[in-house]
Protein backbone atom coordinates (compact mmCIF):
# COMPACT_ATOMS: atom_id res chain seq x y z
CA UNK A 1 0.00 0.00 0.00
CA UNK A 2 1.49 3.37 -0.47
CA UNK A 3 0.31 6.93 0.07
CA UNK A 4 -1.74 7.85 -3.49
CA UNK A 5 -3.67 4.79 -2.63
CA UNK A 6 -5.43 5.55 0.32
CA UNK A 7 -9.29 6.19 0.43
CA UNK A 8 -9.92 3.21 -2.68
CA UNK A 9 -10.01 -0.31 -2.85
CA UNK A 10 -9.00 -0.89 0.91
CA UNK A 11 -10.96 1.56 2.42
CA UNK A 12 -13.95 0.60 0.68
CA UNK A 13 -13.71 -2.76 2.40
CA UNK A 14 -13.37 -0.88 5.38
CA UNK A 15 -16.34 0.61 4.93
CA UNK A 16 -14.74 3.94 5.81
CA UNK A 17 -15.35 7.38 4.01
CA UNK A 18 -11.78 8.42 3.90
CA UNK A 19 -10.65 11.55 1.59
CA UNK A 20 -7.15 11.51 -0.08
CA UNK A 21 -5.11 10.09 0.97
CA UNK A 22 9.02 10.40 5.81
CA UNK A 23 11.84 10.47 7.95
CA UNK A 24 13.32 13.88 8.98
CA UNK A 25 13.35 16.96 6.28
CA UNK A 26 16.14 18.10 4.25
CA UNK A 27 19.21 19.74 6.45
CA UNK A 28 20.73 22.47 5.64
CA UNK A 29 24.00 22.29 4.27
CA UNK A 30 26.74 22.51 6.39
CA UNK A 31 28.80 25.77 5.48
CA UNK A 32 33.12 24.72 4.73
CA UNK A 33 33.63 28.34 3.66
CA UNK A 34 35.61 29.05 0.71
CA UNK A 35 34.80 29.26 -3.19
CA UNK A 36 33.55 25.64 -2.88
CA UNK A 37 30.57 26.78 -0.89
CA UNK A 38 30.08 30.24 -2.44
CA UNK A 39 30.26 27.46 -5.95
CA UNK A 40 27.75 25.92 -4.40
CA UNK A 41 25.32 28.09 -3.36
CA UNK A 42 25.63 29.81 -6.79
CA UNK A 43 23.76 26.50 -8.10
CA UNK A 44 20.94 26.48 -5.41
CA UNK A 45 18.01 28.00 -7.33
CA UNK A 46 17.19 32.02 -5.92
CA UNK A 47 13.93 32.54 -7.54
CA UNK A 48 10.97 31.94 -5.00
CA UNK A 49 8.94 29.84 -7.06
CA UNK A 50 11.49 27.32 -8.03
CA UNK A 51 12.45 26.69 -4.95
CA UNK A 52 8.89 26.33 -3.46
CA UNK A 53 8.64 23.92 -6.23
CA UNK A 54 11.96 22.60 -5.30
CA UNK A 55 10.43 21.55 -1.38
CA UNK A 56 6.89 20.51 -1.97
CA UNK A 57 8.65 17.72 -4.54
CA UNK A 58 10.66 16.81 -1.25
CA UNK A 59 7.72 16.99 0.96
CA UNK A 60 5.91 14.87 -1.51
CA UNK A 61 8.64 12.36 -1.04
CA UNK A 62 8.62 12.93 2.72
CA UNK A 63 4.96 11.99 2.55
CA UNK A 64 5.21 8.99 1.01
CA UNK A 65 7.92 7.86 3.18
CA UNK A 66 6.26 8.60 6.05
CA UNK A 67 2.87 6.72 4.91
CA UNK A 68 4.88 3.51 4.42
CA UNK A 69 6.33 3.56 7.46
CA UNK A 70 2.99 4.24 9.33
CA UNK A 71 1.11 1.50 8.07
CA UNK A 72 4.28 -0.77 8.08
CA UNK A 73 3.99 -0.77 12.14
CA UNK A 74 0.75 0.97 12.72
CA UNK A 75 0.81 0.57 16.18
CA UNK A 76 4.33 2.94 16.63
CA UNK A 77 2.56 5.94 17.69
CA UNK A 78 6.01 7.66 17.21
CA UNK A 79 5.59 6.64 12.89
CA UNK A 80 1.95 7.70 12.98
CA UNK A 81 2.24 11.08 14.60
CA UNK A 82 5.42 11.91 11.78
CA UNK A 83 2.82 11.31 9.26
CA UNK A 84 -0.09 13.39 10.81
CA UNK A 85 2.52 15.89 11.16
CA UNK A 86 2.66 16.90 7.40
CA UNK A 87 -0.71 17.70 7.64
CA UNK A 88 -2.29 20.94 8.15
CA UNK A 89 -3.79 21.72 11.40
CA UNK A 90 -7.27 20.74 12.13
CA UNK A 91 -7.92 19.63 8.12
CA UNK A 92 -10.38 16.49 7.34
CA UNK A 93 -7.70 14.88 5.98
CA UNK A 94 -5.55 14.68 8.52
CA UNK A 95 -8.63 13.47 10.63
CA UNK A 96 -9.28 10.74 7.78
CA UNK A 97 -5.64 9.57 7.99
CA UNK A 98 -5.44 9.16 12.03
CA UNK A 99 -9.15 6.94 11.81
CA UNK A 100 -8.28 4.59 9.05
CA UNK A 101 -4.21 3.76 11.18
CA UNK A 102 -6.41 3.44 13.86
CA UNK A 103 -8.76 0.85 11.91
CA UNK A 104 -5.44 -0.89 11.24
CA UNK A 105 -4.51 -0.70 14.94
CA UNK A 106 -8.21 -2.28 15.84
CA UNK A 107 -8.09 -4.70 13.80
CA UNK A 108 -4.31 -5.79 13.96
CA UNK A 109 -3.38 -5.11 9.91
CA UNK A 110 0.12 -3.42 8.44
CA UNK A 111 1.20 -2.80 5.12
CA UNK A 112 4.39 -3.45 3.45
CA UNK A 113 4.86 -2.14 0.02
CA UNK A 114 4.93 -4.61 -3.37
CA UNK A 115 8.14 -5.38 -4.98
CA UNK A 116 7.13 -2.83 -8.38
CA UNK A 117 5.46 -0.23 -6.52
CA UNK A 118 6.21 3.40 -7.22
CA UNK A 119 5.28 7.20 -7.27
CA UNK A 120 5.62 9.82 -9.39
CA UNK A 121 5.27 13.28 -9.18
CA UNK A 122 3.09 14.84 -12.37
CA UNK A 123 3.37 18.19 -11.65
CA UNK A 124 3.81 20.94 -9.03
CA UNK A 125 2.29 24.03 -9.63
CA UNK A 126 2.95 27.08 -6.69
CA UNK A 127 0.54 29.58 -6.87
CA UNK A 128 2.56 31.78 -4.02
CA UNK A 129 5.56 31.02 -2.21
CA UNK A 130 6.07 31.77 1.21
CA UNK A 131 5.52 33.11 3.48
CA UNK A 132 1.68 32.57 2.37
CA UNK A 133 2.59 29.48 0.05
CA UNK A 134 0.18 27.77 -1.30
CA UNK A 135 1.15 24.62 -4.10
CA UNK A 136 -0.74 21.82 -5.90
CA UNK A 137 0.33 18.89 -6.71
CA UNK A 138 -0.61 15.62 -9.08
CA UNK A 139 1.18 12.51 -8.10
CA UNK A 140 0.54 8.65 -10.04
CA UNK A 141 0.88 6.04 -7.63
CA UNK A 142 1.30 2.16 -8.70
CA UNK A 143 0.16 0.17 -5.46
CA UNK A 144 1.12 -3.24 -5.53
CA UNK A 145 1.78 -3.81 -1.82
CA UNK A 146 -0.29 -6.38 0.78
CA UNK A 147 -2.09 -5.82 3.53
CA UNK A 148 -2.21 -8.59 5.97
CA UNK A 149 -3.13 -9.80 9.40
CA UNK A 150 -0.87 -9.33 12.50
CA UNK A 151 -2.59 -11.34 14.58
CA UNK A 152 -4.58 -14.15 12.90
CA UNK A 153 -3.05 -16.79 10.73
CA UNK A 154 -4.22 -18.94 8.62
CA UNK A 155 -5.17 -22.44 8.93
CA UNK A 156 -1.88 -23.94 7.80
CA UNK A 157 0.09 -21.23 9.27
CA UNK A 158 1.10 -19.36 6.70
CA UNK A 159 0.49 -15.29 6.88
CA UNK A 160 -3.49 -13.85 6.43
CA UNK A 161 -3.56 -11.57 3.10
CA UNK A 162 -6.35 -8.92 3.92
CA UNK A 163 -5.55 -7.20 0.42
CA UNK A 164 -3.50 -7.48 -2.18
CA UNK A 165 -4.68 -6.44 -5.34
CA UNK A 166 -3.06 -3.92 -7.50
CA UNK A 167 -4.00 -0.75 -8.29
CA UNK A 168 -2.86 2.60 -9.93
CA UNK A 169 -4.54 6.14 -8.89
CA UNK A 170 -3.57 9.55 -9.60
CA UNK A 171 -4.18 11.92 -6.51
CA UNK A 172 -4.03 16.33 -6.30
CA UNK A 173 -3.22 17.02 -3.56
CA UNK A 174 -2.96 21.27 -1.84
CA UNK A 175 -0.21 22.29 0.24
CA UNK A 176 0.22 25.18 2.40
CA UNK A 177 3.31 26.42 4.05
CA UNK A 178 2.39 26.66 8.24
CA UNK A 179 5.08 26.45 10.71
CA UNK A 180 7.96 26.58 8.28
CA UNK A 181 7.23 23.63 6.29
CA UNK A 182 5.22 22.46 3.07
CA UNK A 183 1.65 20.44 4.59
CA UNK A 184 -1.08 18.83 3.11
CA UNK A 185 -4.44 20.70 3.57
CA UNK A 186 -6.49 18.81 1.11
CA UNK A 187 -6.62 15.68 -1.19
CA UNK A 188 -9.04 14.20 -3.87
CA UNK A 189 -8.61 10.90 -6.16
CA UNK A 190 -8.93 11.98 -9.95
CA UNK A 191 -8.51 8.26 -11.43
CA UNK A 192 -8.09 5.20 -10.51
CA UNK A 193 -7.33 1.99 -12.40
CA UNK A 194 -7.60 -2.01 -10.82
CA UNK A 195 -5.15 -4.15 -11.91
CA UNK A 196 -2.63 -2.48 -13.75
CA UNK A 197 0.14 0.37 -13.66
CA UNK A 198 -0.57 3.42 -15.65
CA UNK A 199 1.76 5.55 -14.20
CA UNK A 200 4.34 7.07 -16.33
CA UNK A 201 7.90 5.37 -16.03
CA UNK A 202 10.00 6.26 -13.19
Amino acid sequence: MRAGSTGLGLAATLAVGIVGCGQDGPRPLADPGGRAASSRSAMLPTDPYAVAERDVRAAIERYDQAFLAAVAAPEDQRKTELLLSLYAAGVPERDGMEAFLRIFVERGWASRPGPDGYQTVESVSVAQPPPVGRATSVTCTFDDGIVYDLVNRAPDGSETIVSDAAETSRTTRTWVFEQGSWRISEASTLETWAGENRCPPR
